[in-house]
Order: C-alpha cells, then sequence, then structure tokens
C-alpha cells in the first residue's frame, strides 16, 4: 500500500501535515470493502501511536472472546453430561414396572415351593409370656421338607436364656442348661414346608394386598405390599393361639428377579399372650445353599417347660 504526503493550510497560517490513507487488512491479506479511512491534520508520530492502540484494544476483545466461549462451550459440555445421566436413570427405572400384587404373590408361592433350604432370622417385639417357650428371637437354616437348626433367645420362667434347637421330622430338640433334651411345641420346620400351612400359605392368604412398591431387604431389591392376615396361617412360626376372630397386619417383601419371600413381618396377636404390639420379623436369605443338620448325641427325657412369667 502507497501512503501520500498532502500539503494543506489552515487559517491563520500555514503548515504541513501528513495525511495517511489507512487500509485495514484481515487476516489473509486482503482489503476489506469499506475499511479506509483517513486521519486529517495529526502528526505522524500521534498517528502511528493510535493505529498501535485500536490494533491492541482489538486484539485484546479477540483474547477475551476465545475465553468467554470456552466457558461457555465447558458448560454447555458439563450440561449435556448431566442430561445423558438423567436420561439413563429414567430408562433403568422405565425397566422394572410395578406388578400386579396378587400375580406377585403367585409368584412368590411358587418360587418357595422350588426352594431346597434356605437361612432364616426371627425377631420378635413384644412377645406374649404364656406360650409353651416363648422365643424372643432365633436364627438358623432349615432344609426342606423337614428338617431345622438355629440359635435362639427365649424366655424361660421370665429369664431370656439362650438356646439350641433342632428339629427333624417329628423330633425337636433343646440345648438348655448345657444339656439336649427331647421336647415338641417349637419352630416346626414340616410346618414352614407345607404349601398350605408354611411361608407360602402365609402369602397365599394376604387379604387386600396393596399396590407393590420399591424396597430393599440387607441390599437386596425387593417389591413391599402390605395386608391383612388370619393368625391362623401364622401357626408354623408362632405355634398358634391366637384369640379367634383375630386380623393382623402383614407386610411382605418379593424379590424383584427371583421372586422369593425376602422378608414377611407380621403385627398383632399371633400366639398365646400376644397383644397388639407384639411384632414378628421373618427374614430369609441364602436360597439353596448346601446345608447338614443332624440330630444331637444321646438327648435326655423330655425337659419340663413350664410357662414363663413376666419379672
Amino acid at each position: 500500500m502507497r501512503s501520500e504526503r498532502t500539503a494543506i493550510r489552515t487559517q491563520g497560517r500555514g503548515h504541513q501535515a501528513d495525511i495517511f490513507p489507512f487500509t485495514r487488512r484481515s487476516r489473509l491479506g486482503l482489503e476489506e470493502p469499506g475499511a479506509r479511512w483517513h486521519l486529517l491534520a495529526l502528526p505522524t508520530t500521534l498517528a502511528r501511536l493510535l493505529l498501535r492502540s485500536q490494533a491492541s484494544r482489538k486484539e485484546k476483545g479477540r483474547h477475551y472472546i476465545s475465553v468467554y466461549q470456552i466457558k461457555c462451550d465447558s458448560l454447555l459440555a458439563g450440561l449435556l453430561f448431566l442430561l445423558m445421566l438423567l436420561l439413563a436413570a429414567c430408562g433403568d427405572s422405565g425397566s422394572s414396572p410395578t406388578p400386579d400384587a396378587n400375580q406377585l404373590i403367585k409368584d412368590a408361592q411358587a418360587a418357595i415351593q422350588h426352594v431346597t433350604s434356605y437361612h432364616f432370622k426371627l425377631v420378635t417385639a413384644n412377645v406374649g409370656t404364656e406360650a409353651k417357650l416363648p422365643i424372643v428371637n432365633a436364627e438358623g437354616d432349615i432344609v426342606v421338607p423337614d428338617k431345622l437348626k438355629a440359635n435362639a433367645n427365649a424366655l424361660f420362667l421370665g429369664n431370656l436364656v439362650q438356646v439350641q434347637i433342632i428339629a427333624i421330622g417329628n423330633q425337636q430338640y433343646i440345648l438348655l442348661f448345657g444339656a439336649w433334651q427331647a421336647t415338641t411345641g417349637l419352630l416346626d420346620p414340616r410346618t414352614l414346608s407345607d404349601p398350605q400351612k408354611g411361608v407360602a400359605s402365609i402369602l397365599g392368604h394376604i387379604q387386600n394386598p396393596s399396590t407393590p412398591t420399591d424396597s430393599t431387604v440387607g441390599g437386596r431389591s425387593c417389591w413391599q405390599t402390605n395386608g391383612k392376615l388370619d393368625p391362623v396361617y401364622l401357626a408354623g412360626i408362632t405355634g398358634g393361639g391366637a384369640p379367634a376372630g383375630s386380623t393382623d397386619n402383614i407386610s411382605s417383601c418379593i424379590g424383584k428377579t427371583d421372586k422369593l419371600p425376602y422378608q414377611i413381618i407380621i403385627k398383632g396377636p399371633a400366639a398365646t399372650g400376644d397383644t397388639d404390639k407384639t411384632v414378628r420379623t421373618f427374614t430369609l436369605s441364602n436360597f439353596g445353599e448346601q446345608v447338614t443338620i443332624e440330630a444331637p448325641i444321646a438327648p435326655t427325657s423330655t425337659p419340663s417347660l413350664t410357662p414363663s412369667v413376666t419379672p
């Protein structure tokens, strides 16, 4: 580009001033249309300073725009990532639709009848004290159809004592005060395994089951449904003895994938001496594991288990 020098005169006195035709060029070196202007009547040094200052401001402006654009792009990428996570979560929840309560119970009844063994835990709050040997809590294993072994805490003469229980067929044994003794009236594995009296029967006789809701038992996902139950169907767990006409509240949690009953909670009288505040929680796990249960060696005669008395 060629610069021109032109002499002009101002009012009063004459002098020469430099006139610089300035052409703004693109980054490719091409002249941009409409970008030519003149700096009139400015000394050469001042004009150059102004031009440099203007170029510096433009360069800083481009830098600020670039940083702002990077920040905007990063924010947009983060928002898109969060949106993908939300969509994935919605897709997972939709893959497990809420089942029909009655069908869920039927599936659980069928599933438990195919189980060969399971681990159980029974916890009782506000247990009645009029039964032969009220069990506060028990934990052990059941081998279908007729074997059971458990450690338990029970009320004996008003005191909480630790006992061990073994049941094989129609024979029941208890380790009490350091000696195995034959007994009767304890947890009966045959009743628990009986489809007409045991766990399957308990599930099948739940009245007006509620719509299942999401829940967990021991970290295992399950469907929880609530309803009412005649305690006569709980005799396999409690030994029976609830007042005639009683109705208990029952809650069951059934596995989402295997349809097995993970937990049954019974609120209300289900055995002799129970009240409306009595709560039994029956939890099942370790389905189908290998378990060996044998009768104890040389049990003594049947012990005398008198009813306990509240201290």
